[in-house]
């Protein structure tokens, strides 16, 4: 009977100790340069008490000896440290955290590789709206109307030079089918769609954004990755 209250004694006594909060320092290094590692983060185990190193590692810490240590530090695996047994100073290697991701392809584009020649084209001129106003007869008279038609023919060609200067280039031909490894017809069956799809790109007036447009689109249609 006298033992069991001995030790009944001695349990609580040897609990309390381990309840109590001690003061625990240390040194965070990177477990395989041994340099020290700033800022990582010091927390006990669902306690909600944290610090951080400084800038030579080292920390310090209340907890109890029945407490758990986490470290953790951006680009490192966490690491845990119960402190059952442990000692007051205590010395910490953090394994970085390597992550190895799938192998990535680049595949780059050939971009337009001859000289954009200027072809601008003065077009007729025309009557204006106040001329209309003063001869409305000749305003809207043949000969007018087809300088109109003319006119607007001409403005849209200087719009689109740059595109149609590109698209009937034979190295660009001679890039995209061998690119996407294509023939003659599909290849110009799948420049039709992109004439229908990509309006918006006939009044790019920089040729590689025409040829990256036709890169991207032919990829995409072609069931190219």
């Amino acid at each position: 009977m006298l033992i069991r209250f001995i030790l009944l004694v001695f349990f609580f006594l040897w609990t309390g100790t381990l309840a109590g909060q001690q003061l625990y320092t240390g040194i965070v290094v990177d477990s395989a340069r041994l340099t020290n590692l700033p800022d990582a983060h010091v927390s006990v185990k669902h306690q909600g008490k944290i610090t951080s190193t400084s800038s030579n590692g080292s920390f310090m810490i209340y907890a109890s000896s029945i407490d758990t240590l986490v470290f953790s530090a951006v680009g490192y695996m966490t690491a845990e440290l119960p402190l059952l047994f442990a000692e007051n100073t205590l010395f910490v290697m953090m394994r970085e955290d390597r992550i190895f991701l799938n192998e990535v392809i680049i595949k780059s584009t050939r971009l337009y590789p001859n000289k954009i020649e200027e072809r601008t084209k003065t077009a007729p001129r025309k009557m204006s709206g106040l001329d209309g106003v003063i001869s409305p007869f000749d305003y809207f008279s043949g000969l007018e109307r087809e300088k109109r038609k003319l006119s607007k023919i001409v403005e849209e060609n200087n719009r689109t030079q740059t595109y149609r200067q590109v698209i009937t280039d034979p190295d660009v031909k001679d890039i995209l089918m061998k690119e996407y490894d294509v023939n003659e017809v599909t290849y110009y069956h799948t420049l039709v769609q992109f004439n229908q799809q990509q309006g918006h790109v006939h009044y790019y007036s920089d040729p590689d954004a025409i040829m990256e447009a036709l890169h991207s689109f032919f990829a995409k249609n072609l069931g190219v990755k």
